[in-house]
């Protein structure tokens, strides 16, 4: 081998070659320094040029000539087939969105459409336009809505406190054609609960008149709930407890007065 090929070697070759012949400083060399330093050792040994030549190769330089390690794959998490978008079947779902909406999503990829188009024609669906029939529970007067076939969703206006049921179809000639029906729903109320039977707990206002009031007037507000906290929250009458045969109350100037015998 002679030195016009390795000057075609590559640096980090070049080092693991010098690395043979103890070349001192080897990592610090350039390329051209390298060149010259093997060269002389090429003349010397080239048998042993040979054999290091031939050995696969091990880069002995810094981390930039390392061999870069292959990122970390993330973990496999198998999560199933993808969702279709279709199952093939003739359904309507309604679903409660809030007190005045609702949501109503459809498909028809069953037996269904088929059998219209049997039953009323083929060119029913060129006739007819595409409506959602919603009926409630209050007077029962069925209102269609028009919407969109392809579109697969709706949402729907409606009162709060009532059940639901809507129906997708086609209208043909003022003739309502259903081909599916959904679930019922009821429509949560807007307001408050008109029940009034539940008996709520005295809030912080109502007990501290509690408080207040003696045994005999505490039965007229809350029962005996309210005598229980009044007796309870009662603020005792501390002075007995500290006087004792003392006739000064602790922390005060004051003497007591004498009690009337």
């Amino acid at each position: 081998m002679d030195a016009v090929n390795l000057r075609k070697l590559k640096r980090p070759q070049l080092i693991e070659i010098a690395e043979h012949f103890k070349v001192r400083k080897r990592h610090r060399l350039r390329k051209r320094d390298l060149v010259k330093a093997l060269e002389k050792r090429l003349a010397e040994i080239p048998e042993k040029f040979s054999a290091a030549f031939q050995k696969p190769r091990k880069v002995e330089s810094s981390s930039r000539f390392a061999p870069q390690h292959a990122p970390p794959q993330p973990p496999f998490v198998d999560r199933g087939a993808p969702i279709p978008l279709h199952y093939g079947q003739d359904r309507v779902t309604l679903l409660v969105r809030d007190p005045n909406s609702l949501f109503v999503f459809w498909e028809l990829e069953g037996p269904r459409r088929a059998e219209v188009a049997a039953t009323h024609g083929s060119d029913v669906y060129r006739r007819g336009s595409w409506v959602l029939r919603l009926h409630n529970d209050a007077d029962n007067v069925p209102q269609d809505v028009p919407v969109v076939a392809d579109g697969c969703n709706w949402y729907l206006s409606v009162a709060d406190d009532r059940g639901y049921v809507v129906e997708l179809g086609l209208r043909v000639n003022g003739d309502f054609i259903a081909l599916a029906r959904s679930n019922f729903v009821r429509t949560p109320r807007s307001g408050i609960s008109p029940d009034t039977t539940t008996e709520w707990m005295l809030v912080e206002e109502d007990y501290r008149r509690v408080v207040k009031l003696s045994p005999s007037e505490a039965p007229r507000v809350g029962g005996k709930f309210a005598e229980t906290l009044a007796e309870r929250f009662r603020v005792p009458d501390m002075s007995s407890r500290f006087l004792g045969a003392s006739e000064r109350v602790p922390g005060s100037r004051h003497m007591r007065p004498a009690s009337k015998k």
